[in-house]
C-alpha cells in the first residue's frame, strides 16, 4: 500500500481516495456494533451474560467485524437466506438454553456451560457481511479438521489483504472499512479461536437436528463429487463460498437449483437448512424434508456423476501453504463422508462396536439382523433365568454386571431389532462402518458367539431332551453325507435323568438303521429287512441295581460330595453339587426305572422306532472325550469318537477309521445358524444358557486375551461417557487398538497388580465408622463373585480424562501420569469436570468419577485445566478471628455463601501436552493454568483442594447398601475463613 497520496470522498461508489493526509489508517474494530437482524434476537437470549459480553465487545467481535469488513466486496448479497438461518438459528438456541438456576449447578464453570453461539451472536452483531463469514466458517469447520481449517483462514485472510493492497495500487480507490480491515493483524490464535466456536456451534446444531441430520447423511453418503476442481486454496474456498450463498439464496426465495459440485451440498449439512432434494441417480427419488424456512418451495436437484477420484463422498482436495513451519505447500484431502468426519453419541457408537463385534465373529456374524436378533433374545433369556432363581443368571446380568459390555452390546441389539425405516437405515451405516474400519478396535476373540456353537457346545442348550435327539439326527445325516459312513456306524449319547440327582447315558441312533425281519407266507417263510431308528434305553436290571447300591454307599461315606468319576463299569452318574436330596431306596429305583422304561418303550414303538435294553450291550464309555466309546457288535469291539455336540450332555459319535476326517464337521456359519434357528424356535433352557455362559465367561483368561480386554474398555468407556449427556465421539477412535491404548493399558496393568476392582471402594478402614450387616456383607460378596471377564475397569481420574481424550479426539493418546493434577478438560461443546467440583463436599465420589457440562472455555483444541502449584490463598489475619466458629453440625441447612460468586479465569502459564510431533502450527491439546476469582481477590476455591484431599466420610448409599450413621464429628462453616 504505497499509493497512500489522497482522500479524495467518491460520491458515486462510497468508496475514499486516499490522499497524503492519510499516512496511518486506524480503527478499532472491537467499538464497531450493529443492531443484529431481529430473527437472531433468540441467540442472544440463549447466551450467558459472559458469552454475550465476549460476543459483543470481546475478541470474538473483533474478529467478526475484521473479518467481515475484509471480505465484504466478496460477499453476495442474500437478504432471504440471512433472514432463515437466523430464524433457524434462534430456533436450535432456544431448544439448549438454561436458566440461571440451571447454571448455578455448573459451580464455578456457570458462566461458560451452555450452547456455544458467541462467533454466531458476534457476527450478527457485526453486520451481515460477518454472518457471510461465519457460515463460511461452518462449511470449513464441518468438513476440515481444525489445523488444516486454521490453515485455510491464514492463507485466505493473506491472499484478500494481498487483493486489496493491489487493488488500490492500480486504481488509488478503496472502500474505508476493507482498507481499513486489510491494515488489522489477524492473529492466528485469534482464528483459532473464532474456528473453535464454529466447531462449538455445529456440535450443538447436530444434536437439535439429529434426525434431519440422519436423513441427509444417507443421502450424501451415496454422493461422490469434489466441491470443486481448483487448484488454488484462496480461488476454490471463494468459489465454494460464493456458490453456497448464491444457491441457499435461490433455495430459500423458491428458485428450483441443481448440484453442479459438492459446495451447495456442504451447505447443507453445515448450516442446517433443509430444502426438498429430488435424487436423480442412481433412481429417481422426491425427498421430502418439510422445513418451514423453505414456505416457497426451492427444490434441489441432485444429478451429479461420479468424480472417478477414490475419495468416498462429499471431498476437498487443497495445497495448505501454512499447515506447517517448515516445508512446501502440504496437499490436504478431506472428504465428509459419515465414515470419516462423523461425531457419534454414544447409542451409536455401541452400534458401530456391534458392527466390530460382528466383524470379529467372521462368518459366524455374516447376517446382521439374525444375529443380533440370537444376542438380544439370550440375555433375554438369562434375565427369564434370573427371574426364575438362578444364581448365575443374576451374576452375569445384575449388580456391577448391569454395566459390562455384555449388557451393553446386548441393549444396543435389541435397539438394532426394534429399529425401522430410517432409523435401520442410519444403524446399518454405522454397522457396517464398525465392519469396515473397527477391525482392530475390538480384534478377534478366540472363539466366535462367546464358544457355544464350537462343534456344536449349544446342544445342551436345548431344553428338551427329544429335540436335542432330533437335531442331532440332522447333524448326523450331514456328517454321513461329508465322510461317508453308513447308520451303524454313527450314534448319538445323551444324558437321560433318573431324578434330580441321578443320570444314566443312552444311546440313539443317528441315521435309520436296517433290522432284518421274517415274513411268513403259505409254503415258505421269506426273510426282509426293515428301516428304522432305534434306542438303547435302561430298564434297571441287575448290573443298574448293584450300580446304584455302589453309588449310595459312595454318596454316604463321603458325605454327600459327590464328583463324575468315571470308574469302568459305570452305569449311573451322580449329579455334581446335588448332596440335598435323601437317597431312595435301590428297590424303589429299580421299579421307577422298569415303569419309566414301558412307558417310554410304548411311546417309541408309536413311532415306528425300535427299543432294546441299555444292559443288554456290552458298551464301555469311561472317558469319551479323550479315549472315546468302545461299543461290541457282532462278537466285534469298535472305537467311536466324539465329533459333535456336548459330550457330557448329548453328541454324535462316530467310528474310528484313518479314513475319516472328523475334526471339523460343520462351518462356523453353519453351526451359528443352527443355533439362532434353535433360539427362534424358543428351543432354548434359560436355565442352562446361564449357567454355560456363566461358566465361559468365568473361565475366560482376561489378562491374556486382547479381546476380552477390549471389551471391558469399551464398557468402560461407555459408562463413563453415560454421565455427558452433551457429549459425542469422534469415529476415528474406531481404528485404535482399544486393548493397546495408554488408559487401558494402565488399568489393566493396575487391575494385575491390586486384583480386582470391586464397584465401591470399600475397605476395612473406610467401613470402620460402620456396622455391616449380614444382608450388606453378602451383596458385597455377590459383587465380588461377578466373573472378572464382565466388571469394567476401575478408573482413576488422570485414566478417566486419557480416556475421554481419545474418544473425544478419536486419536490422541494421553499417557494418564500427564494428566495427574487436571481438575476439568474442555473440548468442543463439553467441559469435563471432576466430580468433586461440582457436588457438595458431603457427597460420595469415586476418583474417576466425572461429569459433563454442556459449553467449553473458549480455546481451540482441548485445554486440560490444572490447578496453580502454590495457589495465593487469603491469610487469615488476627482482627478476623471472631469471625471464625466451629458450632457443630445441629442438622440445619442454612446457606451462608449466597452473596459469593466464583468466576473461572486463567493465568498465562499454559504448555502445550505432547500428543505427537507434526510440525504444525496449532496446539492441538494445552494445560492451562486455572483459578477462580472470589470477591475481586485471587484465591483458589476450597472445592479445588477436595482434589487433594480424602474423601469425606459419610453413609455409603446404592440400591443394595445402606450404612447406619458414621460416627464422628460434624462441624457447621459460615464463611471461608475456615
Amino acid at each position: 500500500m504505497t499509493s497512500l497520496n489522497r482522500l479524495v470522498p467518491s460520491v458515486a461508489n462510497g468508496s475514499l481516495e486516499i490522499a497524503p493526509a492519510l499516512v496511518n489508517l486506524n480503527f478499532d474494530f472491537a467499538l464497531w456494533r450493529v443492531a443484529p437482524p431481529k430473527e437472531f434476537e433468540g441467540v442472544g437470549s440463549a447466551l450467558s451474560t459472559f458469552r454475550r459480553e465476549e460476543a459483543e465487545s470481546g475478541m470474538l467481535h473483533t474478529a467478526a467485524r475484521k473479518l467481515g469488513a475484509l471480505f465484504e466486496r466478496k460477499v453476495p448479497a442474500t437478504p432471504g437466506l440471512t433472514k432463515a438461518y437466523g430464524t433457524r438459528a434462534s430456533e436450535i438456541a432456544r431448544a439448549l438454553s438454561l436458566d440461571e438456576q440451571d447454571r448455578k449447578n455448573y459451580g464455578v464453570f456457570a458462566s461458560r456451560a451452555g450452547a456455544d453461539a458467541t462467533s454466531l451472536w458476534a457476527a450478527a452483531t457485526s453486520g451481515t457481511s460477518a454472518i457471510s463469514i461465519h457460515l463460511l466458517a461452518c462449511l470449513l469447520a464441518r468438513i476440515w479438521d481444525p489445523p488444516e481449517a486454521i490453515s485455510i483462514w491464514v492463507e485466505i485472510v493473506k491472499k484478500r489483504r494481498d487483493e486489496i493492497a493491489a487493488d488500490f495500487d492500480d486504481t488509488d480507490i478503496a472502500h474505508l472499512a476493507t482498507l481499513a480491515a486489510a491494515r488489522q493483524e489477524f492473529p492466528r490464535t485469534q482464528i483459532a479461536d473464532w474456528d473453535a466456536s464454529a466447531r462449538a456451534w455445529l456440535r450443538i446444531a447436530d444434536k437439535v437436528k439429529i434426525e434431519q441430520q440422519k436423513q441427509l447423511t444417507l443421502i450424501l453418503d451415496n454422493i461422490q463429487v469434489p466441491i470443486n476442481r481448483k487448484l488454488e486454496t484462496y480461488v476454490s474456498v471463494m468459489e465454494a463460498w460464493s456458490n453456497s450463498l448464491t444457491q441457499m439464496e435461490a433455495l430459500v426465495q423458491g428458485i428450483a437449483q441443481q448440484a453442479r459440485n459438492g459446495d451447495v451440498l456442504l451447505a447443507l449439512y453445515s448450516w442446517h437448512l433443509y430444502p426438498d432434494i429430488i435424487v436423480v441417480k442412481p433412481s429417481m427419488a422426491h425427498v421430502r424434508q418439510n422445513d418451514p424456512v423453505f414456505v416457497s418451495g426451492g427444490v434441489l436437484t441432485l444429478g451429479l456423476e461420479a468424480s472417478g477420484s477414490h475419495e468416498t463422498g462429499i471431498h476437498w482436495s487443497l495445497p495448505l501453504a501454512y499447515l506447517r513451519h517448515y516445508g512446501r505447500p502440504v496437499k490436504s484431502e478431506c472428504s465428509m463422508s459419515s465414515g470419516l468426519r462423523s461425531r457419534l453419541s454414544l447409542p451409536e457408537l455401541l452400534q458401530a462396536v456391534l458392527g466390530c463385534l460382528l466383524q470379529g465373529w467372521g462368518s459366524a456374524g455374516k447376517d446382521t439382523l439374525r444375529t443380533l436378533t440370537w444376542l438380544s433374545s439370550m440375555y433375554a433369556l438369562l434375565g427369564e433365568a434370573s427371574k426364575l432363581g438362578s444364581r448365575k443368571a443374576a451374576l452375569i446380568t445384575g449388580g456391577i454386571a448391569q454395566r459390562s459390555w455384555l449388557a451393553l452390546l446386548s441393549n444396543a441389539a435389541s435397539l438394532y431389532v426394534a429399529s425401522t425405516g430410517l432409523e435401520r437405515q442410519h444403524y446399518n451405516k454405522l454397522i457396517s462402518l464398525g465392519r469396515k474400519h473397527g477391525h482392530t478396535f475390538l480384534g478377534s476373540p478366540a472363539k466366535p458367539l462367546f464358544g457355544l456353537i464350537e462343534q456344536g457346545r449349544f446342544v445342551n442348550l436345548i431344553a428338551k431332551e427329544e429335540d436335542k435327539i432330533s437335531f442331532l439326527r440332522k447333524v448326523g445325516e450331514a456328517v454321513a453325507k461329508q465322510m461317508p459312513i453308513n447308520s451303524s456306524q454313527i450314534f448319538i449319547r445323551y444324558k437321560h435323568s433318573l431324578s434330580r440327582s441321578w443320570f444314566v447315558y443312552e444311546y440313539v441312533s443317528a441315521m435309520p438303521m436296517a433290522f432284518p425281519t421274517k415274513k411268513r407266507k403259505a409254503e415258505h417263510s421269506e426273510e426282509l429287512t426293515y428301516v428304522t431308528h432305534h434306542r438303547w434305553l435302561y430298564a434297571g436290571g441287575l448290573a443298574l441295581m448293584q450300580e446304584l447300591s455302589r453309588m449310595k454307599y459312595l454318596f454316604r461315606c463321603r458325605g454327600g460330595s459327590t464328583v463324575e468319576t468315571l470308574d469302568k463299569g459305570r452305569l449311573v452318574y451322580a449329579r455334581t453339587g446335588d448332596h440335598s436330596r435323601r437317597m431312595d431306596s435301590v428297590e424303589e429305583d429299580q421299579i421307577t426305572m422298569a415303569e419309566d422304561y414301558e412307558r417310554r418303550s410304548s411311546i417309541f414303538h408309536e413311532k415306528g422306532e425300535s427299543v432294546s435294553k441299555r444292559e443288554d450291550q456290552c458298551i464301555e464309555d469311561l472317558d469319551p472325550q479323550k479315549t472315546g466309546i468302545s461299543m461290541a457288535r457282532s462278537g466285534e469291539e469298535q472305537w467311536f469318537k466324539f465329533v459333535y455336540g456336548d459330550v457330557q450332555d448329548a453328541a454324535l459319535f462316530v467310528v474310528e477309521n484313518p479314513k475319516h476326517f472328523i475334526d471339523v464337521v460343520q462351518t462356523s456359519e453353519a453351526n451359528a445358524n443352527e443355533m439362532y434357528l434353535l433360539f427362534e424356535r424358543k428351543k432354548m433352557d434359560c436355565m442352562q444358557l446361564a449357567s454355560e455362559l456363566e461358566r465361559s465367561l468365568r473361565d475366560a483368561r482376561v489378562d491374556v486375551d486382547p479381546h476380552l480386554k477390549s471389551l471391558k474398555a469399551i464398557s468402560t468407556a461407555a459408562n463413563l461417557f453415560k454421565n455427558f449427556p452433551y457429549a459425542s465421539v469422534d469415529v476415528r477412535v474406531l481404528q485404535r487398538e482399544l486393548y493397546n491404548v495408554s488408559w487401558s493399558r494402565t488399568c489393566i496393568r493396575s487391575q494385575t497388580i491390586r486384583g480386582p476392582p470391586t464397584e465401591q471402594k470399600v475397605t476395612p478402614e473406610s467401613l470402620e465408622p460402620y456396622a455391616l450387616s449380614k444382608a450388606q456383607a453378602l451383596a458385597l460378596k455377590e459383587q465380588g463373585e461377578t466373573p472378572e471377564s464382565l466388571k469394567p475397569y476401575a478408573l482413576s481420574k488422570p485414566q478417566a480424562f486419557a480416556c475421554i481424550t481419545l474418544f473425544e479426539s478419536g486419536h490422541f493418546d494421553v499417557y494418564p501420569s500427564e494428566l495427574g493434577d487436571v481438575m476439568a478438560m474442555s473440548s468442543g461443546d463439553v467441559i469435563y469436570v471432576s466430580a468433586a467440583l461440582l457436588a457438595d463436599p458431603y457427597d460420595d465420589s469415586l476418583p474417576g468419577d466425572v461429569r459433563g457440562v454442556m459449553g467449553n472455555i473458549g480455546r481451540p483444541g482441548i485445554s486440560f485445566l490444572v490447578p496453580p502449584k502454590d495457589p495465593m490463598v487469603k491469610e487469615v489475619s488476627l482482627a478476623e478471628w471472631p469471625l471464625i466458629e466451629r458450632n457443630e453440625f445441629d442438622g440445619h441447612l442454612a446457606d451462608h455463601f449466597g452473596s459469593t460468586s466464583l468466576h473461572l479465569s486463567f493465568t498465562s502459564a499454559e504448555t502445550p501436552l505432547n500428543v505427537g510431533f507434526s510440525g504444525g502450527q496449532d496446539k492441538e491439546a494445552t494445560i492451562l493454568e486455572t483459578l477462580v476469582l472470589r470477591l475481586r481477590r485471587w484465591e483458589v476455591d476450597c472445592r479445588l483442594g477436595c482434589l487433594q484431599m480424602g474423601r469425606f466420610h459419610k453413609p455409603l448409599e446404592s440400591a443394595s447398601l445402606c450404612y447406619p450413621a458414621p460416627r464422628y464429628r460434624r462441624l457447621a462453616i459460615k464463611n471461608y475463613l475456615h
